[in-house]
């Protein structure tokens, strides 16, 4: 009885209380919704269309094309900021076989940044109809009549036959090789033309002033090594006044020889 009669006696809200509760509830509601309506609306000002595309890191595909390929995803001058998808974007780009990364980011206000790791060709391969190029992963890139891909080595006494574009060569000396040159730096590689597999314990490569690196055979835990002094032997080729006629990796410590 006593519970029941202290309820009976607790003061109950009056009308006009609640009255005052829902209308600052509505008000803090209504205040919160304009917030988000000044904000959706400024996000939308035409201020922030996509004015400009700024692509980096690319040098064997141009802008353009990674440019049209991002059109596809919906990045074109014109388009809101906020609409675009910009892991869609990055998606889409990867998809191109030259293209190994791909990074998308808006650039407030009206801006996008596409960053890209392209896979780089570092060999070409002599097939039915011409050379292919092939990245470090013995994955073919182009196809071409000629040697027109400059600044790349062809492999000889290999060959690939009833390949395609997007296809890999899988031969192990040739991903052994691959794997020996993406170690060397663009301006390395660009020496030498030519890397003899003809016998696969004695690798050669020829670079452009008939000098010859005696690769030997394709170690796996040596391709590090041998390619770092490759490299280092590239550069002194160019300011030695010595004319050398070969280097030997072979052996633990390198062996070079002179001209007479």
């Amino acid at each position: 009885m006593t519970e029941e009669k202290e309820a009976q006696e607790m003061p109950r809200p009056s009308p006009a209380a609640d009255r005052r509760k829902w209308h600052w509830l509505s008000q803090g509601l209504l205040f919160l919704g304009t917030v988000v309506a000044l904000a959706a609306a400024f996000f939308y000002l035409p201020v922030f269309q996509v004015h400009s595309v700024t692509v980096v890191g690319n040098s064997y595909v141009s802008s353009d094309d990674i440019c049209r390929i991002a059109s596809v995803a919906g990045i074109y001058r014109g388009q809101h900021l906020m609409k675009v998808n910009t892991a869609d974007a990055s998606h889409t780009l990867m998809k191109d076989l030259r293209i190994e990364q791909a990074s998308v980011r808006r650039v407030f206000p009206n801006g996008i940044m596409i960053e890209v790791e392209e896979r780089r060709p570092v060999a070409m391969v002599a097939f039915e109809f011409g050379f292919l190029d092939l990245d470090r992963q013995g994955i073919i890139l182009n196809a071409h009549t000629g040697r027109e891909t400059k600044g790349i080595p062809l492999l000889t006494g290999v060959s690939a036959r009833e390949r395609y574009i997007g296809d890999r060569v899988d031969q192990p000396q040739v991903e052994a090789v691959l794997r020996y040159l993406s170690y060397l730096r663009p301006e390395g590689l660009a020496q030498i033309t030519e890397v003899a597999l003809d016998d696969p314990g004695h690798v050669v490569a020829r670079t452009h002033n008939a000098s010859v690196i005696r690769v030997g055979a394709l170690e796996p835990e040596r391709l590090e090594e041998k390619a770092k002094v490759t490299q280092d032997f590239i550069e002194e080729l160019r300011t030695t006044k010595h004319a050398i006629d070969y280097i030997d990796l072979t052996y633990a410590q390198p062996v070079i020889g002179l001209r007479q």
